[in-house]
């Protein structure tokens, strides 16, 4: 077949934009499995418990203000002054502690739907620290101020944790003051959310005075494990036997260590990092909802999955295109430079061989792992391919030879998505690698001999 150069590129071309088509329609399978993934997570999550929260625990001290006003009124042609009470006024003492100090363990399993899996975790949480409950006289207005004076009664102090998921808070006991805690539902406070509470006994006293606690909870979720640190000095300390954790949030670790069999991490941060300061949560305990400060900073792992397989199919379809185009090359110099005439039809089959690999990777990976997947779809896009060339060059020395190429092409292409962070500088070398031998196996073609059909090729080195 007889034809110039410029007529069989152009019906290459055409080609290859009807097997983007085709390739689009991969790209949304491999989409549309990513978020049936991500549903099951969210419909494994509705069962059990969504990532957590821990926020607390705090001392709160509810009391009851009533305002005296000083009033004079006649009487007998006598002024007489009296204390008329007025409108009471329910406020609450929001200590944070001085001092928190959180050790935990986390045990992580993996829950199945179908072919989806998603890390769940079971985290045992010990609690310590210390509330500075200040003097009486420190909160209360005392003696007459401008024809004023006040009255306190003192209610119910208690400790409140937050969790934002309670379906996962499992056994929580504790002490505070040397006493033993019998925690209840409900946190108690609008702003924290949901979560446990536990009274305590006494109030505010005439002198400021310490209270120590100790509390151990045992918490689960999924993907994702928070610690807001809500005191004035903080320290985190975690371990787990998941090998691959992502330490979140804005404060990271200051000492961290991963290995085959799981993770150390401890943070500390202070409240001049957090800005969670008395007078911040005085002003969520007045706002009565949502607190947006408490959401500022936070000390947490998410549980990542290094093999996820849809990421990894996603960024193997991204080199589809060049794959497609280095091939059809590949195909088209050997066309050239062996005098072959191959059909566009043939090249069509070789393109939907090549578009195939990336649907076969992607159902394979659901049911092993990625690179067993990857490796036996790469094989028999190499077998069915070699075998086909070698009839369509007319050789299996050339078959053998393009199906040498392709296993180059599949290897470096899995070593790119192995190494994340040098892709680009691998992918590059390799571009530069390609552009440079066709340069030399090309360098004495005679092009224009080529787009008249006439004889002179030249001589290959």
């Amino acid at each position: 077949m007889k034809k110039t150069v410029g007529i069989k590129l152009l019906a290459i071309g055409l080609l290859v934009l009807v097997l983007m088509v085709v390739l689009s329609l991969v790209r949304s399978l491999v989409n549309e499995r990513q978020q049936r993934a991500q549903s099951v997570v969210a419909e494994i999550a509705e069962h059990s418990a969504h990532a957590q929260t821990l926020v607390g625990p705090f001392l709160v001290m509810p009391y009851t203000q009533t305002e005296w006003t000083l009033t004079e009124r006649t009487q007998d042609n006598k002024q007489v002054k009296e204390w008329q009470s007025g409108n009471e006024v329910a406020q609450t003492l929001l200590i944070q502690p001085d001092k928190l100090d959180v050790t935990g363990d986390v045990a992580v399993t993996m829950l199945k739907r179908g072919i989806f899996q998603v890390p769940v975790y079971k985290s045992g949480l010990k609690l310590a620290g210390r509330f500075a409950v200040p003097a009486r006289n420190s909160v209360e207005v005392r003696g007459e101020q401008g024809g004023k004076r006040y009255e306190y009664r003192w209610g119910q102090p208690y400790l409140a944790v937050s969790v934002s998921d309670a379906r996962g808070l499992g056994a929580i006991a504790g002490t505070a003051g040397g006493g033993a805690l019998s925690f209840l539902p409900g946190s108690k406070q609008p702003w924290l959310g949901a979560g446990v509470h536990a009274d305590l006994q006494g109030t505010p006293g005439a002198v400021a005075q310490a209270l120590d606690f100790s509390l151990a909870l045992t918490l689960s979720g999924t993907e994702t494990l928070n610690v807001t640190p809500v005191g004035k000095a903080n320290r985190l300390a975690l371990s787990g036997d998941w090998a691959h954790p992502s330490f979140v949030g804005p404060f990271a670790p200051s000492e961290r260590s991963t290995a085959a069999n799981g993770f150390t991490a401890e943070w500390q941060a202070n409240d001049w990092a957090t800005g969670l300061t008395d007078e911040v949560l005085a002003r969520c305990v007045a706002a009565g909802k949502d607190c947006a400060q408490l959401g500022v900073g936070s000390f947490g792992l998410r549980l990542i999955d290094p093999v996820d397989r849809y990421l990894l199919v996603e960024r193997t379809v991204k080199y589809a295109e060049l794959f497609l185009l280095l091939t059809f090359g590949a195909f088209f110099l050997m066309e050239v430079l062996k005098k072959l005439a191959v059909h566009p039809v043939q090249y069509g089959l070789v393109g939907l061989a090549l578009a195939l690999f990336f649907l076969l990777t992607l159902s394979l990976s659901e049911h092993m792992a990625f690179a067993a997947a990857y490796w036996i779809a790469a094989g028999a896009s190499i077998a069915l391919l070699g075998y086909y060339v070698s009839h369509v060059l007319a050789g299996w020395r050339r078959g053998l030879g393009f199906s040498a190429l392709l296993a180059v092409l599949y290897g470096v292409l899995f070593g790119i998505l192995q190494s994340e962070d040098m892709a680009l500088l691998l992918g590059s070398l390799v571009l530069f690698g390609l552009l440079a031998v066709v340069m030399v196996i090309t360098r004495k073609v005679n092009w224009y001999g080529v787009g008249r059909g006439e004889a002179e090729l030249g001589e290959v080195a």
